[in-house]
């Protein structure tokens, strides 16, 4: 991170300059407009401070030229002023300049500055990095990520293969269920064979049996034909069972003699048919608490989780957002600064579903070939949460200011974590890092119901 300080007075760089170095910084200064502008040209900072009022070559001098030198890439500038050239000022920002700060400044202001711009400069390193292909190494069959807990799910998915036993995937709605069940398949010995996946939440549930293990002619009205149902389509393959958790009981008891021995028996009919399946079921929904409500029946439980896998939502790696997000971007679109910012900051509910779509419908709205944050419908968002956020505490004492904004903060991210987690308090709990009587006590306290 560079950080270049023009000022024509020796003791303001100075003290600029002792309060912005630190590890990972360098740190440069010019004494006017001439000086600054060549540095900026030779060393290519990051974050300028410029003086506006230097007896050689202005502020708006070293603007000016800027927008005139196409070769340069102008760096966030911020222009120092005294209170009575504010006017002068925004005539500066017209001209380029990033923001104005006005002398007397405050030397916490200034650090904040830096410390976001460094963010930035971050973001859009990472951003390159992930364009030029040398974050390739994330990928892992259709899938990518590079943070920690994407790596080991990317190793307990190559143990898993391995073996014949039926996995469990776990994970919120949007993170990729689906694909982990489609990389087990196709790492395993099965891969040869049909794999076959169902969601059995989209079953009208008078047809789930029928649709999971095939009826016969004339089994139920409508029934004209006999029907295999997917157990014996994915047979010798692997067949994949989304949203389990929403599975009847009935269905569940069925289901449970098929993991048991091996055998389907179609709807209308007392023959049993042998099967060879391979069984990946997948839930965002919390069975253990399915289990205490009498809604999941513990036994099957117990068979569908020979092995049990945890995909991370979203929000948790954040190293990954811009990894994926490139990977979703038409070749010929990029992704601008601001948008590099909105994507990091987002929380992204919907995981890498909405991610995805995100981009997509970016990609069809933008004009000149880079996505804004405005494409990505983030900037209103996000502005108008910060306004609704903050007014209310301006007139108050801040302790009690301090009190309120606690509260609210906590009553909206488990209010988040709640509606996420389809008021199940123990996943809630879970996801906050938490204790599920901590919650529950803090639910009470902040009038939660």
């Amino acid at each position: 991170m560079k950080i270049l300080i023009v000022d024509d007075e020796k003791a303001a760089r100075y003290g600029m300059a002792k309060a912005l170095r630190t590890s990972g910084r360098v740190i440069l200064e010019a004494e006017d407009g001439e000086q600054g502008l060549a540095a900026i040209r030779d060393e290519s900072p990051h974050l300028v401070f410029l003086d506006l009022n230097m007896p050689v070559r202005d502020g708006m001098f070293v603007l000016q030229e800027l927008q005139k030198d196409s070769s340069v890439v102008t760096p966030e500038i911020i222009v120092v002023t005294a209170n009575d050239g504010v006017n002068h000022a925004v005539d500066c920002i017209r001209a380029g300049a990033t923001d104005f700060i006005t002398k007397p400044y405050d030397l916490e202001h200034i650090r904040s500055i830096a410390r976001r711009s460094e963010d930035r400069v971050s973001l859009q390193n990472r951003l390159e990095e992930v364009q030029s292909g040398t974050a390739e190494s994330g990928r892992f069959g259709e899938m990518l990520g590079t943070c920690r807990p994407m790596q080991h799910l990317f190793r307990q998915i190559s143990k898993a293969a391995t073996t014949h036993l039926p996995v469990l995937v776990r994970g919120e709605s949007g993170t990729g269920k689906e694909l982990v069940a489609r990389e087990l398949h196709r790492s395993s010995e099965r891969a040869d064979g049909p794999f076959i996946a169902v969601n059995t939440a989209a079953i009208a549930e008078t047809l789930v049996e029928s649709e999971l293990f095939g009826h016969v002619r004339g089994a139920f009205t409508g029934a004209d034909r006999d029907r295999e149902g997917v157990f014996r389509q994915a047979d010798g393959g692997t067949l994949f069972l989304d949203e389990i958790g929403d599975m009847p009981a009935g269905v569940q008891t069925r289901l449970l003699r098929v993991l048991q021995e091996s055998v389907v028996q179609p709807v209308g009919t007392e023959q049993t048919i042998k099967i060879d399946v391979r069984i990946i079921s997948a839930t965002h929904q919390d069975l253990q608490q399915s289990i205490e409500d009498k809604v999941f029946r513990q036994d099957l439980y117990f068979r569908l989780k020979g092995i049990e896998l945890f995909i991370p939502a979203l929000r948790t790696r954040q190293e990954d957002i811009l990894l994926l997000a490139n990977s979703f971007v038409d070749g010929s679109l990029t992704l601008s600064r601001d948008a590099v910012a909105a994507l990091v900051q987002h929380n992204w509910p919907g995981n890498v579903r909405e991610l995805r779509q995100m981009i997509h419908a970016a990609s069809a709205l933008c004009d000149d070939g880079v996505i804004h944050a405005s494409d990505l419908g983030l900037v209103e968002e996000r502005s108008s949460e910060l306004g609704e956020g903050f007014e209310k505490y301006f007139d108050l004492p801040l302790t009690e200011a301090r009190q309120l904004l606690v509260e609210d903060f906590e009553r909206t991210v488990i209010g988040r974590a709640l509606k996420t987690e389809n008021n199940n308090v123990s996943a809630a709990a879970r996801l906050l890092g938490i204790h599920r009587q901590s919650l529950q006590q803090k639910m009470k306290q902040l009038g939660i119901r």
